[in-house]
């Protein structure tokens, strides 16, 4: 039997999960409850399993891809498929996402035990996981599409879960509309690459736009329209993996995402919907390197993103904006990566950063689901009372700022490349933002767990209970993330060139001892001062409050987006409701009120009275004169016109 027609298993299994939910959901008793949470957790686990035995056949085949496929529309010349892809690097990436989805579904079942809709939120949540494996398994880019679409509204029901709140449902629609800019450009992207290559006659025998040879068809579009055109159809697809990356300008849907619950936050954030974007250069790469202005263009927006959102992130109390705007930052360190052609580090990345990013975002879970607060003023001293979760925020801490475990490889990777390939102006702009990195995550550790304790939750009733009082479903979620963003890195970095790369590079697999060093010592001596600001609390930073305000309201481009969208989209809301209700409206009683007319006066006119038919139209034109100046004035009444 061939192995690739098994890959229906890991769309389908998160689909059953959600069929056995649904179908008891009239019983809401806790075994109910047990049985959701057993579904999901034997659909991750299966999901990984699967995922593992794929990954050790394609090590041992390495010059091998899987894809399983059957034709969805055939017209004429060429044929659109629908199917399952896995190489090398959709592999990798759905390990990564398998073992979150599993973690955030252990995680889920005790932080979401008391809380209304439970079942919901698991179906919600399985069909993002279906949405996601598809996205990741997807055969073409019109495929890709789809799920990508699809993995947008589901997001969309997760952030809006509470739709009571209204600050969730408005956290929603600003995800919803922000990103539907991004899907939109992804459709045109998909048009155009259609189109073009339908005028080529030798494209027609190839699959249209498969992920199996983007090159290919990557250069047939380049010779069909010429540089200019493809640069900006490669545009396209650039604009929409930053919005859906939340990149500079439009991290500000990712801040107002934080209304999800904790859970579904992690999979937003530490998953694969924000690093969708990244996985849509990573898949599309070999066509977009034919262009090197939109390299160079992503490589731009990246660091900015990095820098930006790095310094934004200094300033916030919140736990989850900090953790928000981190993501942002350190998925424009994976842009820069991938627009300076460090290909392999960029890859890697995306999987240490999605480890450490959800570890940490479970125990800003545990943290929100014991003490209730968000603001990091009203915490601290938490490791005399959770060492377990100083532990695990540790861990991710130093990960993510590159300085130990996973983090340290993948970073390691990136600017070895920059350095080797002699691109010092981004080298340095990077170096600057991963120590930017490690002064806002040091900072969070520093407040949240070192000092005093400010807030009013009580800690001695934990003293009772096992591992300071934390479930053992939260414990074991977060063991397992802890353990992977440890160790995961060191045990696969000396390899990991050897099997995903985008081009056998010169300078493959070599390493600058000196720049790794001088990182760590300002990485050190950035830790340091730090723990002497924010640990020991030796001296005091002081505020310029113009512009730490200008920081904290993320340079005012969320006010920027609020007056685009009460003066844009409003308006011309307001405006199509106005012709609708009014314009339309009245149009369609007076063509009405035209035809009863005209039907009674032909009939009068067949009897041979003329002073009737007179009459009438006197009547009609003056009451066509009379709804129009009602119209009028009835809407300036309405809209202050």
């Amino acid at each position: 039997m061939d192995i690739a027609q098994n890959l229906w298993m890991l769309l389908i299994l998160p689909l059953f999960a959600v069929l056995f939910t649904i179908i008891p959901s009239a019983y809401i008793a806790l075994p109910k409850r047990r049985i959701t949470l057993g579904l999901t957790i034997i659909s991750s686990s299966v999901s990984l399993i699967i995922s593992l035995i794929y990954a050790g056949y394609l090590l041992h085949h390495p010059n091998e891809t899987l894809e399983t496929n059957f034709v969805f529309l055939n017209s004429g010349a060429f044929k659109i498929h629908i199917g399952a892809f896995m190489d090398k690097i959709s592999v990798f990436v759905l390990l990564i996402f398998n073992i979150i989805a599993l973690t955030c579904g252990i995680f889920s079942y005790k932080y979401m035990q008391n809380k209304e809709d439970f079942s919901r939120f698991f179906v919600l949540l399985n069909l993002f996981i279906f949405s996601m494996t598809g996205l990741i398994l997807s055969a073409n880019l019109i495929q890709f599409y789809i799920f990508w679409e699809l993995t947008g509204v589901f997001s969309y029901l997760l952030i809006g879960f509470y739709y009571k709140r209204p600050a969730s449902e408005k956290a929603a629609r600003k995800t919803f509309l922000i990103n539907k800019i991004g899907d939109f450009a992804l459709l045109a992207a998909v048009l155009n690459f259609s189109y073009f290559l339908i005028q080529d006659t030798d494209a027609i025998f190839y699959p249209l736009l498969t992920l199996n040879d983007v090159s290919t068809w990557g250069l047939m579009a380049y010779v069909q329209v010429g540089s200019f055109v493809y640069t900006a159809i490669c545009l396209f697809i650039v604009a929409a993996a930053v919005i859906r990356a939340s990149q500079f300008p439009f991290q500000v849907w990712l801040v107002d995402a934080m209304e999800a619950p904790t859970p579904a936050n992690s999979l937003i954030h530490g998953a694969i919907l924000t690093s969708a974007g990244a996985y849509l250069i990573i898949r599309l790469y070999p066509a977009l390197m034919l262009s090197p202005v939109v390299l160079k263009i992503i490589a731009l927006i990246g660091i900015i993103t990095a820098i930006t959102c790095a310094v934004i992130a200094i300033a916030q109390n919140d736990i989850k904006k900090i953790l928000a705007f981190s993501t942002a930052s350190q998925l424009g360190l994976i842009f820069t990566a991938l627009g300076c052609g460090a290909y392999s580090g960029a890859v890697f990345q995306l999987g240490t950063h999605a480890l450490a990013k959800t570890l940490m975002f479970l125990v800003a879970g545990v943290i929100l689901h014991k003490t209730l607060n968000r603001n990091v003023k009203f915490l601290g001293g938490l490791r005399e009372y959770t060492p377990i979760l100083a532990a695990g925020w540790l861990i991710g801490v130093l990960s993510l700022s590159g300085v130990f475990f996973s983090g340290f490889y993948s970073k390691e990777m990136i600017l070895n490349h920059m350095y080797e390939s002699r691109q010092f102006v981004f080298l340095g702009l990077c170096i600057f933002a991963v120590l930017l990195n490690v002064v806002y995550l040091f900072r969070s550790y520093f407040i949240i767990f070192e000092g005093h304790y400010k807030g009013s939750y009580d800690f001695s009733q934990d003293e009772d209970k096992k591992y300071d009082g934390i479930d053992k479903f939260m414990l074991s979620a977060l063991g397992i993330l802890a353990t992977l963003t440890a160790f995961s890195g060191g045990f696969i970095a000396a390899d990991f060139q050897k099997y995903i790369y985008i081009i056998k590079q010169k300078f493959y697999l070599v390493r600058h001892p000196e720049l790794e060093i001088s990182l760590f010592i300002a990485a050190f001596l950035t830790i340091y001062l730090m723990w002497q600001i924010y640990g020991v609390r030796k001296f005091k930073i002081k505020r310029i409050r113009m512009i730490y305000r200008f920081v904290v309201l993320q340079f005012y481009i969320n006010k920027l987006f609020e007056f685009v969208y009460n003066i844009l989209i409003k308006g011309v809301s307001r405006l199509i409701n106005f012709l609708d209700k009014y314009i339309i409206g009245g149009i369609y009683i007076l063509l009405s009120q035209f035809i009863r007319l005209g039907g009674y006066m032909s009939l009068r006119l067949q009897n041979g009275n003329l002073n009737s038919y007179i009459f009438y139209s006197f009547v009609f034109i003056t009451a066509i004169l009379l709804c129009a100046v009602m119209v009028y004035f009835k809407g300036l009444s309405q809209y202050g016109g």
